[in-house]
């Protein structure tokens, strides 16, 4: 692809100097002073095409490479000699070098204690590779022309409530809006585009073959007839946020008719543009595939970070002892029945959270194929949102605290012991029912939820077995203490299959584009 003018050999586009570097004569050229007299016209010149046999993803790869590793599904094949006409319009240059990126991950994975130990290597085929995936940069007009809106105002005045109705007249003298960006790669998971975004598009630069050098570079294999109505539904919530600023009174709240305000946008052109991607892939051991990208421009990242199920139980091994000798000084003797009970509450919790990882595996799974960009949230929302969570957490804790304490100083007081055991199974097996009858409604949707029904009846009988024991009330300690393993044994079962669901969650399916439309139709 890229020859070095001095003595013929590959050259690579330097991120550091942003100019094309030959590795065998050290020379440096800029991108903007290379020529090839390859190029049929400007945008379009001729290179070597990658069709992944296991995929189906089309990208043309990096100079004087033999074997190509694909970034999306992690196979690595011989390249098939082939060729074909490359076209884009604007690129964005990496800034951020491999060993940038390298040493971020480290950093960030460094304080996740539960990731497993050979996820931390970056080398060989787990290395981090450069990838241009390729955006549709839309245009979007907006026609001149007038148009009424409505707005209301709320407000108190003395002990009187009023209701103020507002018609706006809306003029609109024109103008235009860039950079309504979509993902163009249908192998590139929406949720890792939405997740590193946005890219800062005032440094996109005319395209250059120089840029791609000893980088690989994905092929647009989605219509940008796809996007129209999200790029137009775009282009009037960037409408209706104009009118809201311009509107003298800040206080009251806006009608808008979407219907009618559409009619006043119109998308005037698209351009294929290329985006600089840091890409990971790790094949898992269930033969699934856990990601790590990061924006190549601002060094943003996102990442799939599986769990070692031996880290896992070593932590709740010491966090169990922990809260054991807690409970131990705080609330001194606890009776065989009431230990019963609370392992009681513990697998029926457990059982709740393996409803709400299966919904999550579920909600996430159902649209594994879809084409949405998420608009980037205000960073002054997100850090809102972000401090309303901690605050809410910090006060369930307390509250929870606060509530647990007097409760069991009121059951004390009130000598209702005997009978805590089986108000504490009631309570679990109730939890425990709602758990399983949302179970049920899952496997309605998806049937291959159906394995964890037998979390669910195997979690249900334990606990209505120990009901009838602590309502029996046999006098030997041990029967308690086998209802308490047993019971913990079922939580170490649904603890398995949640750790299981979140590997799910934390990772993805192998793509395969040539079972839909995508690159590989292209043949």
């Amino acid at each position: 692809m890229i020859k070095c003018p001095n003595c013929g050999a590959g050259m690579y586009f330097d991120i550091k100097a942003q100019m094309l570097h030959c590795a065998s004569c050290d020379s440096m050229i800029p991108v903007s002073g290379y020529n090839n007299d390859i190029n049929a016209e400007e945008h379009t010149y001729e290179t070597t095409f990658y069709l992944c046999k296991s995929c189906g993803a089309q990208l043309a790869v990096p100079d004087e490479q033999a074997t190509a590793f694909c970034p999306y599904c992690g196979n690595q094949s011989m390249i098939p000699s082939r060729t074909g006409i490359f076209e884009t319009n604007k690129i964005i240059p990496f800034r951020y070098t491999k060993e940038d990126i390298i040493e971020m991950f480290g950093k960030y994975i460094s304080h996740k204690l539960f990731i497993p130990k050979d996820y931390r290597s970056q080398e060989g085929e787990n290395s981090f590779r450069g990838v241009y995936v390729p955006h549709y940069n839309y245009r979007v007009d907006y026609e001149q022309g007038t148009f009424y809106t409505e707005a209301h105002h709320d407000f108190n005045k003395g002990n009187e409530h009023h209701h103020v109705t507002y018609a706006n007249e809306v003029s609109t003298a024109g103008g235009y809006s860039e950079n309504i960006v979509r993902d163009a790669s249908a192998v590139f998971d929406d949720s890792f585009s939405a997740a590193i975004a946005p890219y800062v598009h005032s440094e996109a630069v005319t395209f250059k073959e120089g840029y791609l050098g000893d980088f690989y570079a994905d092929i647009p294999s989605v219509s940008s007839n796809v996007y129209s109505g999200e790029v137009t539904g775009e282009a009037v919530d960037e409408l209706k946020e104009a009118i809201e600023k311009s509107t003298v009174k800040k206080d009251i709240e806006h009608d808008f008719d979407d219907d009618k305000l559409a009619k006043v946008v119109k998308t005037s052109g698209v351009r294929a543009d290329l985006y600089p991607v840091w890409f990971m892939t790790r094949k898992m051991k269930h033969g699934r595939i856990a990601y790590a990208v990061a924006n190549g421009q601002t060094g943003k990242m996102a990442m799939d970070l599986p769990v070692s199920k031996g880290r896992f139980f070593a932590g709740v091994f010491i966090i169990t002892l922990v809260l054991f000798a807690l409970s131990s000084q705080l609330f001194g003797y606890i009776s065989a029945g009431v230990l019963s009970g609370i392992c009681c509450v513990i697998l029926a919790l457990s059982l709740t959270v393996l409803l709400f990882a299966a919904s999550r595996v579920y909600k996430r799974e159902a649209g594994t194929i879809s084409a949405h960009f998420k608009k980037p949230e205000s960073p002054v929302i997100g850090k809102a949102k972000k401090k309303l969570k901690n605050i809410s957490s910090v006060s369930t804790l307390v509250a929870v605290a606060f509530i647990s304490f007097h409760a069991f100083s009121f059951i004390k007081s009130v000598r209702i012991l005997p009978a805590l055991p089986v108000i504490i199974c009631l309570v679990s097996l109730l939890i425990c029912a709602a758990a399983m009858a949302g179970i049920i409604l899952l496997i309605n949707s998806d049937s291959s939820f159906m394995k964890f029904m037998i979390n669910s009846v195997l979690s249900v009988a334990v606990i209505a077995a120990c009901l009838i024991l602590n309502t029996e009330k046999p006098i030997q300690d041990y029967f308690y203490v086998a209802a308490a393993i047993i019971s913990q044994a079922a939580v170490i079962v649904n603890c398995l299959s949640v750790i299981g669901l979140f590997d799910r969650l934390c990772t993805h399916p192998v793509p395969d584009l040539f079972t839909r439309k995508g690159a590989a139709q292209d043949d």
